[in-house]
């Protein structure tokens, strides 16, 4: 008996051709119909608006310095404030010896009293001269420097201011950053340098 052959099913096979054909015209129509759009007139680079050159010149970025202006002949120091190293002017009222401002062990409770005094008047006045002078030089002050070398010049070699007049000059930093933020600004960044390349002090050796 003899079988039967299977008959397979047609398959049916789309032509693409003519799909391709219809979509190379739409692209070519597309191209030659499409207007890109052209900013006239108007070719202005996004540079940063606070550097460079533009139309509204920003306010200059600048670094208040805290001198500690210590004379190891007399024992004494008082501040200087000025924006990097110009303009220099010294701190009414800071002018201080170191005696009178250590506490001793044998010192009575008056003597205490006297010293934490002169302490917080130094304190109170080198922090209003600090804010003043950067409300009067209308620059954008970023940045608060110490610097406690005995000499400008010298630097480092020199020696240093003692410690107890940089760590006032310290705490008041800290005071202006605390009344800049409360005030809603921005705090400065507190640094410490030995010296500058500037001049000494008048009446320095």
């Amino acid at each position: 008996m003899a079988r039967k052959r299977k008959r397979k099913g047609d398959s049916a096979k789309a032509d693409l051709t003519p799909m391709i054909d219809v979509t190379f015209q739409l692209l070519i129509f597309f191209i030659l119909c499409t207007r890109f759009k052209v900013e006239e007139r108007n070719h202005r680079a996004d540079l940063p608006l606070d550097e460079g050159l533009n139309t509204t010149p920003s306010v200059p970025k600048e670094q208040i310095t805290v001198y500690c202006n210590w004379d190891p002949n007399t024992k004494v120091n008082d501040y200087i404030v000025a924006i990097g190293a110009r303009g220099r002017k010294p701190v009414d009222g800071s002018r201080a010896g170191l005696a009178d401002m250590v506490i001793f062990p044998n010192d009575g409770n008056a003597a205490i009293r006297q010293k934490k005094d002169l302490y917080a008047s130094v304190f109170n006045n080198l922090v209003k001269a600090v804010e003043e002078y950067i409300v009067r030089s209308g620059a954008k002050i970023e940045k608060l420097e110490i610097s406690f070398a005995i000499s400008a010049t010298d630097g480092v070699r020199s020696g240093t201011a003692p410690w107890m007049f940089v760590s006032l000059a310290i705490d008041a930093a800290a005071r202006v950053n605390t009344n800049r933020e409360a005030a809603g600004k921005e705090k400065l960044s507190v640094t410490f340098k030995f010296g500058d390349a500037m001049q000494k002090f008048p009446g320095k050796s």
